[in-house]
């Protein structure tokens, strides 16, 4: 064993051949490492595997693949957006610009927009339920899928249309020849269309606590959720609106408009109209006198 060590721990010459020369000599090789190149045909391969994607993404308009890159978010990014639309505040000053007009989606808003439209329906029958309580007449109106549909459709459609048009117009023309500003100070139709279907995401819960029927409670329900979503509305568009010529006007329109489709879900859907009950007026004594001479007369005979 200890012969054995010693013949490891022992220097050796080692010979080696060299065939060019031919003579023996002890040589020590060494290759210093080097890094992998990638090959011309491997960029070439990777080049085109980019631009066949950047192609797919830019299809025709009739083909799947040119809608689905509006719909290609992650769950984190829409729950994001959903928390900014109902927190005022949460959003940055340039949360237009770097996170909307970037990637600008109609997942989140397809998906609160049908989901409100079904809320306010059936929670809207619940309501007019509570209010007939006792009538055992009542049925269920699905006309009210329809109605709710057609307004909040049209709200999340022609509103950002008008405020986008608007904004073309009323834009500053010092700001038109900025390339940087001018997303920010004109907004795309679909950015505005993405944020408009957003804000829409807090009359969800609002919708199920209409059917309370106390009126105070749901007009503090209105102004709360339209305060809410529109204030947060306001501070992602205030970037934009801001470098408009008429920036006071829009701001107002924007509230306005917010406001007056929260108290029209409340009024037509959930609020229980006032039944006036009739009041029962005293007769004259005259008329009753001759009630009383007749019933009388009738009698005697």
């Amino acid at each position: 064993m200890d012969a054995s060590v010693d013949d490891l721990l022992s220097f050796k010459e080692f010979p080696l051949m060299n065939e060019a020369s031919g003579s023996q000599s002890a040589q020590i090789n060494i290759n210093s490492p080097q890094r992998a190149v990638p090959s011309i045909d491997d960029q070439d391969d990777q080049d085109g595997t980019a631009k066949g994607s950047g192609s797919a993404k830019g299809g025709s308009i009739f083909s799947f693949e040119y809608y689905q890159r509006f719909f290609d978010v992650d769950t984190m990014i829409v729950v994001d957006r959903i928390a900014t639309s109902m927190i005022p505040k949460r959003a940055p000053i340039n949360y237009l610009k770097l996170n909307i007009a970037t990637n600008p989606d109609l997942y989140g808003p397809v998906w609160i927009v049908l989901t409100l439209i079904f809320t306010i329906a059936i929670s809207g029958n619940m309501a007019s339920y509570l209010q007939n309580t006792g009538n055992h007449h009542w049925r269920y109106n699905f006309h009210l899928v329809s109605y709710s549909a057609t307004a909040i459709i049209m709200y999340t459609l022609l509103v950002p249309c008008a405020l986008w048009g608007f904004l073309k117009w009323s834009i500053r023309p010092s700001e038109l020849d900025m390339e940087e500003e001018e997303v920010v100070g004109s907004p795309s139709l679909l950015s505005l269309v993405c944020i408009y279907g957003y804000s829409l995401a807090i009359y969800i819960p609002v919708s199920v606590l209409w059917t309370i029927q106390v009126s105070l409670f749901q007009w503090l329900l209105v102004i709360t959720g339209a305060f809410l979503s529109g204030f947060a509305l306001l501070t992602i568009l205030m970037p934009a609106v801001k470098k408009s010529k008429y920036s006071l006007f829009i701001v107002l329109a924007i509230e306005l408009a917010h406001f007056a489709l929260a108290a029209g879900f409340m009024l037509y859907f959930f609020h229980a109209p006032d039944i006036d009950t009739p009041v029962e007026t005293p007769l004259p004594k005259a008329i009753t006198s001759v009630i009383v001479n007749t019933t009388m007369q009738s009698k005697n005979a």
